[in-house]
């Protein structure tokens, strides 16, 4: 686990500067608002002195003995209200504070998310990211909502207090600071226990979520009720993990509240006695023991709730600090620079060495590319032909050797030419948006090309389907094989690149629409590198360059 994310600082640090104002503008408004809870318990006391004939007081202060009950009723009513509005539009402006800031926050880890790093590589699976970018922004929001409108406010409003019991009875003094001491030193031993169970807890719903991810990505193969059956059994277990952290989380709350509530039970009652007998020798007010026990209990309530309160913020700095795992060290990310070229001849690698992951490793792989000529790569599968058409396109990183560029070795890596590149991959990626933006991604625009290569892949009537949002379904789901490839062969060809890169461009396509690819593809080669790997005769009959890829596959040592 990596060093504390510090929770506050990493919201500040998200906000504008007039959102900054804001939230120390919130934290005055705490202030008063702390003053304000302690105001309906001086009321009270009024009241009740009125009532025993007794001189009221409103913080200390003698009031006239002209004011009647009902006048002090009235305005109690009075500053109550305004005591309640306060709060509420504290409580409301705080929330949409923190949430705006939140926003930023995820907009920030999202940017760190896609953030281009070597291999592509988030050392976590889809499903965790997902969780981490989902849970952890709201579990913050509700955290700090607590800290600023609840605790802060209270813990103020309790030192208010304490101060004043202190004040109106030194005797109490004692009492309340062994009980405080109690207290806090339940909550410290309560935070260290949690922490590793918060972390445990964390992982276990990560674990839940990447189950569900991967339980919705293969549909298809889970439609089986055997293959549905073992899904669920591994759900259950994940979700049985989950509920065995959380169980440890609750078992160890409930002892905390019942030391807590002995500590607060015995401080206020050991007080009430003494202000009892105080109140019988004459030397305390009835209206003042009124405040005392009020004020006890004012003294005590944020500190009831301090020990839940720190095991959530050490379960929020945990999911902050797993949110901060989505982004990439600095020997991880790559650069962004744009190497642009008015024009590209050749692409050559020289003596490559490439790993794709813990699978395998290829070594000493020559190759060149020219402008002018489609070059087509063959060979047997799991050779590496997709491995290496990655790492001429910046997907994988080369450990070894280099790649040059009209002749010049390219000093950066080979992902600063994306923007001159256009790859389409094997398995076509849909995005769950209309089939018009499916084939226009990025920001492409309806051209004459555009309508050739419609017309000429068959289609119009595709070219023009509606993604229905509302229904949130998969579009993946909703395509055939033929149709998601023509899409991301489309896509491919618009792409007005100087280097293009088709990997099985013909699987799951008929005759003539394969026969109508192949012709689009060729097409390219007059202004640009083309690159094709396929086992397709129908392509490699086309080709200018055939290469049989054949390099040695090797498992990457073990250290």
């Amino acid at each position: 686990m990596k060093k504390n994310q510090k929770v506050l600082k990493t919201l500040w640090l998200v906000m504008s500067k007039k959102e900054r104002w804001q939230f120390v503008l919130l934290i005055f408004l705490g202030i008063v608002a702390s003053f304000a809870v302690l105001v309906p318990t001086q009321i009270i006391s009024i009241i009740v002195s009125a009532v025993a004939g007794e001189q009221a007081e409103f913080f200390g202060i003698p009031l006239p003995n002209s004011w009647s009950i009902t006048l002090v009723i009235i305005l109690g009513a009075i500053i109550t209200f305004l005591m309640k509005a306060l709060n509420s539009t504290y409580n409301l402006q705080t929330e949409s504070l923190i949430k705006k800031a939140v926003c930023n926050l995820r907009s920030l880890c999202y940017s760190q998310l896609i953030t281009p790093r070597k291999n592509m590589d988030l050392k976590m699976n889809d499903g965790d990211a997902l969780y981490r970018m989902n849970d952890g922004p709201n579990y913050i929001v509700d955290v700090v909502r607590s800290l600023i409108v609840d605790i802060i406010p209270d813990i103020l409003s309790a030192l208010i207090a304490f101060v004043y019991v202190c004040f109106m009875d030194s005797l109490s003094a004692p009492i309340l600071v062994a009980g405080i001491f109690l207290v806090y030193l339940c909550g410290v031993l309560r935070v260290r226990i949690e922490k590793p169970i918060s972390v445990k807890t964390e992982i276990a719903s990560s674990a839940v979520s990447n189950n569900i991810s991967n339980s919705i990505a293969n549909l298809p193969v889970i439609n089986l009720w055997k293959t549905m059956s073992y899904e669920q059994k591994l759900f259950n277990e994940k979700v049985a993990e989950l509920y065995k952290q959380q169980k440890k989380q609750i078992n160890l709350r409930w002892l905390y509240w019942i030391l807590v509530r002995i500590v607060d039970i015995t401080c206020t009652f050991s007080i009430i006695y003494l202000c009892a007998k105080r109140v019988f020798d004459g030397t305390m007010l009835v209206g003042n023991i009124v405040i005392v026990v009020n004020y006890v209990s004012k003294v005590f309530e944020p500190i009831k709730t301090i020990g839940t309160f720190s095991a959530k913020w050490v379960q929020c700095n945990v999911k902050l600090n797993r949110l901060h795992e989505l982004k990439a060290s600095n020997s991880e990310v790559l650069s962004q620079k744009n190497n642009k070229f008015d024009d590209i001849e050749t692409l050559e690698l020289k003596k490559v060495a490439v790993q794709n992951g813990d699978i395998f490793r290829l070594e000493n792989v020559n190759l060149t590319f020219k402008k002018g000529e489609m070059s087509v790569i063959y060979g047997k599968s799991g050779c590496g032909k997709s491995t290496i058409t990655k790492v001429i396109c910046g997907l994988c990183e080369k450990l070894d050797g280099e790649i040059l560029i009209n002749g010049k070795p390219l000093k950066d890596s080979p992902y600063t030419l994306t923007e001159q590149m256009s790859v389409t991959m094997q398995s076509p990626m849909i995005f769950n948006r209309d089939i018009q933006l499916n084939v226009l991604y990025p920001y492409g625009e309806m051209t004459e090309k555009t309508k050739d290569v419609v017309e000429s892949l068959s289609m119009k009537k595709l070219f023009v389907r509606k993604f229905n949002e509302q229904r949130q379904q998969n579009l993946q789901n909703l395509l055939s094989g033929g149709e998601k490839k023509r899409i991301s062969i489309a896509r491919g060809l618009l792409r007005e690149s100087k280097i293009y890169i088709f990997d099985e461009p013909t699987n799951d396509l008929d005759n003539k629409n394969a026969q109508n690819v192949i012709k689009q593809i060729n097409k390219l080669k007059k202004n640009a590198i083309v690159i094709v790997v396929s086992h397709d005769e129908r392509v490699m009959k086309k080709a200018d360059q055939l290469i049989e890829f054949n390099y040695n596959v090797m498992l990457p040592s073990v250290e």
